[in-house]
């Protein structure tokens, strides 16, 4: 669940175990070495959050964690924008180093979306998950999969 604070110039984000996806979605490899999305846990998602935040700084940042692990409070700055084009956003990825990576898969997501920079993964790479931001013109991805993976 996504809220906005108004007050803050921020977004909130609520994630819980309770839902489709639990923590979000995670990259993981099955029994057949498909790759495929899978509800992630509390401890993956905060993997996930400090790669995102490492290697697409977007001031994400957790405001809260449940002391029973039940969910997890984030916040980041609101950006005003409109979303990249998809050569702008590709353009934008080859310029920071990532290239298009495509991983034995059935789920078209993971085979159309899907970059690599060294041991790091990204999925689910498109105009929608990413704003070009209106007071510096950089585009800010909020909603890329990552993992950092020796696959």
């Amino acid at each position: 669940m996504v809220f906005f604070d108004p007050a803050n110039q921020q977004v909130i984000k609520l994630l819980g175990g309770a839902g489709k996806a639990g923590f979000g979605w995670t990259i993981d490899i099955d029994s057949e070495e498909l790759w495929i999305l899978r509800p992630g846990g509390l401890a993956e998602s905060l993997r996930r959050f400090a790669l995102a935040e490492e290697y697409f700084p977007t001031g994400l940042d957790l405001h809260a964690l449940a002391t029973d692990g039940s969910f997890l409070l984030l916040q980041q700055p609101f950006i005003v924008g409109e979303n990249p084009t998809s050569p702008q956003l590709a353009d934008w990825m080859h310029q920071r180093g990532w290239k298009p990576f495509v991983p034995p898969t059935r789920h078209d997501m993971l085979a159309t979306q899907t970059w690599r920079c060294g041991d790091v993964i990204a999925t689910d790479v498109r105009p929608e998950n990413a704003i070009l931001a209106e007071v510096d013109g950089q585009i800010y991805p909020f909603d890329f999969i990552l993992r950092r993976t020796a696959l």
